[in-house]
């Protein structure tokens, strides 16, 4: 892919990437290493990638670099997530209610977390949170609703 190409994909995409990253990873240092790492890979590919599929496409890198670092030996085992969640809300403009669903989520499994993340944060459809995450629809319907009743009970004994 040119230099051009990839640089206007970065200007467009890389802060969503960033906060994917993060709210997969719970390390902003490790969140920077994957964003870094999608787009040195695209340096170095030949793709061509239509304007409709292109932060798709991407996001796809992105979870797929998460998981990968997350399987690595090299990899932390101690996240910090409770900071994870405090950077990643600087980044959306969040009320004192949000921020505290925002800080519950960032505590979820990932399992549960990431389809809310994607469905709530990133306005992914079901259908294409499943592609995304390469389960059915089905799948991922049951996980947003086992996550929200899992955020609600975590919101209700916070109170």
């Amino acid at each position: 892919m040119k230099n051009d190409e990839v640089v206007r994909l970065f200007d467009l995409y890389a802060g969503d990437l960033f906060r994917f990253a993060l709210s997969y990873m719970g390390s902003k240092q490790d969140a920077e290493d994957v964003v870094q790492e999608v787009f040195l890979k695209l340096l170095n590919k030949t793709v061509f990638l239509k304007a409709d599929y292109e932060k798709a496409y991407l996001m796809k890198m992105t979870a797929n670099g998460c998981k990968n670092l997350l399987k690595s030996p090299a990899h932390k085992t101690g996240v910090d997530l409770e900071a994870a969640a405090e950077e990643l809300a600087c980044f959306y403009e969040l009320g004192e209610d949000d921020k505290e669903v925002y800080d519950a989520l960032m505590k979820m499994d990932e399992t549960l977390r990431i389809p809310l993340y994607l469905h709530y944060y990133e306005d992914y459809s079901y259908k294409d949170a499943a592609k995304f995450l390469k389960l059915s629809e089905s799948a991922v319907a049951m996980r947003i609703k086992r996550g929200k009743e899992e955020l609600r009970e975590r919101l209700e004994k916070s109170i």
